[in-house]
């Protein structure tokens, strides 16, 4: 046979190529993909921390405001969904309406629970997030004024 007839007769892949590939791939595919799942779960703790974080900070600097009654924000607790001056000033900073819109914007589990809490010697605010989920829920966490976020509970 010459090259040209060669050339002709040879025109793709086998099966057996192809099966080969195919079972490789899903191969990677089946040890890569939890992976994956994992990550992404990573990066929605960590927009949550951020997102409680900034919550914690703006009730903080919402406190610092001398035309501001934070009389109501001492007591600590669930973020309320109506909001007097100092809440509609929280949310102003995080950019929502009412507490209902803060807890949607949570990435890992929408609607999670939001806590909150202030020192009574020094004003500190920590601001904890419990996702409802049982196997979300271990992932829970505070936030505190360092910015360190610790978690609530333990897998």
């Amino acid at each position: 046979m010459n090259k040209k007839q060669k050339s002709l007769t040879n025109k793709g892949f086998s099966l057996v190529e192809l099966i080969i590939v195919i079972a490789i791939m899903a191969v990677l595919v089946g040890v890569l993909a939890p992976q994956y799942i994992k990550y992404l779960d990573k990066s929605k703790i960590s927009a949550d921390k951020q997102l409680a974080d900034n919550l914690r900070q703006a009730i903080t600097t919402t406190m610092l405001d001398p035309d501001i009654d934070h009389t109501s924000s001492l007591a600590g607790g669930d973020i309320p969904d109506t909001a007097d001056t100092f809440w509609k000033e929280v949310y102003g900073i995080m950019g929502v309406t009412n507490g209902d819109a803060l807890e949607d914007a949570l990435k890992y589990e929408k609607g999670a629970a939001i806590t909150y809490s202030v020192s009574s010697t020094d004003s500190d605010v920590t601001v904890t997030v419990t996702y409802a989920d049982t196997k979300k829920a271990a992932n829970s966490f505070k936030v505190d004024k360092a910015g360190a976020s610790t978690l609530t509970a333990t897998p």
